[in-house]
């Protein structure tokens, strides 16, 4: 039967990229969105007040549709939401969207026909009245990611802290600075949101504390105020130098050595780390490829803690107390109001615990075909898991290998070489650990398994490994496969 209706869960960078794709290629496509606007993780509702993006905006774009000149250098989340709508609203994605659409249930087509059945479920807010539509399609592809279901860990007294007026939130709850004005705030993480808001709240609360069990290395936007952080994190420099890459552009490693150390000397002296107690237990080279432990540091926030407007605890909340915490190392705290940055946890509540267990472990782990499909799940595709700072282009690149999947053009291994590539690749991991790869790896294998050159500055070794990475270059993927099949 030939695949025509596609139905993609998502309207986040990935689900707009990815409809956008397949409406390139032909398909029929409908995207469902639960909230009421396009975005994902930045959508209004779930974005804190002056939140940008953590790297230069075009890093953010597609290959096709560069960001407006006049942006920022890092664009507000206002800007974002306004630039994918653009996005969607060129390409034509736009009113494939159904929005306020809660899909529920995912399975197999009851009418013995090869495809999915979609469940969705409507709310009509002004009249309370609760919708169920089912929908029908030859193939779905989930773009939920891996930033659809915050993580709050289960703490007791929580309820009774909640009776007696407090305030618990996720980051992503956390829209409206009036819920923290004047009032004791403690914030709880050290990534990114975590360190934004406990900065931005210095300000408007009465107090506030930031709680963490370790901290992490913060990069300044500019090192030493000589150049750009792009070029260290954002470029393959960082891979070979230490040894990420193909050990023909490997440095030697007292080099390698020798340039982590000076630029750990560096951030010390420029963000004056270990005088407010925050320097890094590990080496930034033993990090520096794990998306989620190296940051780029607020304007603001070591200064706030060197002078004491923001108060830090290395430890851990016990449990939630009329008034405020109790933590792990025996202290109390009051506070008021208690957001955490604790991150998110995988999920897709919508399909059947048969299909659930297959992709995703008790680990948390995705357990795909190049993170994208999986051999016992037929006419399914996944965008949005394979993570990376290189988001917005990740998700493209692998919308066109599920197309190329789709029509034939791509070469994949048997259901059983599959099971044990997933097998092989995901048994060693242990999900607790940051083990340092290439950032570019994930995206240059999918490049590679197309058939196309990963490489985009072609001979030119310098441009390839010291300028930071550039959707644009990526722009003519589709002429290259066409040229090529």
């Amino acid at each position: 039967m030939e695949i025509k209706q596609v139905g993609i869960i998502g309207a986040g960078v990935t689900g707009l990229v990815t409809a956008k794709t397949f409406l390139e290629e032909g398909y029929q496509v409908t995207v469902f969105e639960k909230q009421k606007g396009l975005g994902g993780v930045w959508e209004k509702s779930r974005t804190y007040p002056e939140l940008t993006t953590q790297t230069p905006g075009n890093i953010y774009s597609f290959s096709d549709y560069p960001m407006p000149q006049s942006y920022p250098l890092r664009p507000t989340a206002e800007h974002i939401r306004d630039y994918l709508k653009s996005y969607a609203q060129h390409f034509g994605v736009l009113d494939r969207i159904k929005y306020g659409a809660n899909v529920i249930k995912v399975e197999k087509r009851s009418d013995n026909q090869p495809g999915w059945e979609v469940k969705v479920r409507f709310q009509d807010e002004n009249e309370g009245q609760i919708k169920d539509v089912k929908y029908f399609f030859d193939f779905i592809v989930v773009c939920n990611g891996v930033f659809s279901t915050p993580k709050m860990p289960t703490l007791p007294g929580v309820e009774e802290f909640k009776a007696n007026g407090g305030v618990v939130l996720h980051s992503t709850e956390f829209n409206d600075a009036s819920v923290i004005s004047g009032k004791r705030v403690a914030v709880v993480g050290f990534g990114n949101s975590s360190a934004d808001i406990a900065a931005y709240a210095v300000d408007k609360a009465q107090e506030c504390t930031l709680i963490f069990r370790k901290t992490t290395w913060k990069l300044p936007e500019y090192i030493l105020g000589l150049f750009h952080v792009q070029y260290i994190v954002l470029s393959r420099f960082s891979q070979f130098v230490h040894g990420a890459e193909s050990p023909l552009y490997q440095i030697p490693k007292p080099l390698s050595w020798a340039f982590w150390r000076l630029l750990e000397i560096c951030l010390r002296l420029q963000l004056r780390i270990d005088s407010c107690g925050m320097r890094p237990e590990q080496a930034i080279d033993k990090l520096v490829n794990c998306r989620l432990y190296i940051r780029l540091s607020s304007v603001d926030f070591y200064k706030h803690i060197r002078s004491g407007k923001l108060k830090t605890k290395k430890t851990e909340i016990e449990r939630f107390v009329p008034g405020g915490v109790k933590l792990a190392n025996g202290e109390s705290l009051q506070a008021d109001v208690v957001i955490f940055g604790t991150g998110f946890r995988k999920d897709i509540p919508f399909l059947s615990p048969e299909y659930r267990q297959k992709i995703l472990d008790d680990r948390g782990l995705v357990l795909m075909y190049r993170n994208m499909i999986h051999p016992d799940i037929p006419r399914m595709g996944f965008n949005g898991y394979n993570g990376g700072i290189f988001g917005s282009l990740m998700s493209e690149v692998s919308a066109r290998w599920l197309t190329e999947y789709l029509k034939g053009n791509l070469k994949v291994p048997s259901r059983q070489q599959m099971l044990e590539v997933i097998e092989s690749t995901y048994d060693s991991i242990d999900p607790n650990k940051c083990i340092p790869q290439s950032m570019f790896k994930p995206i240059d294998q999918l490049i590679t398994d197309l058939g196309v050159n990963p490489h985009r500055y072609g001979w030119n070794l310098i441009a390839e490994y010291l300028l930071p990475i550039n959707p644009s270059g990526y722009h003519n993927l589709q002429q290259e496969l066409l040229n090529k099949n």
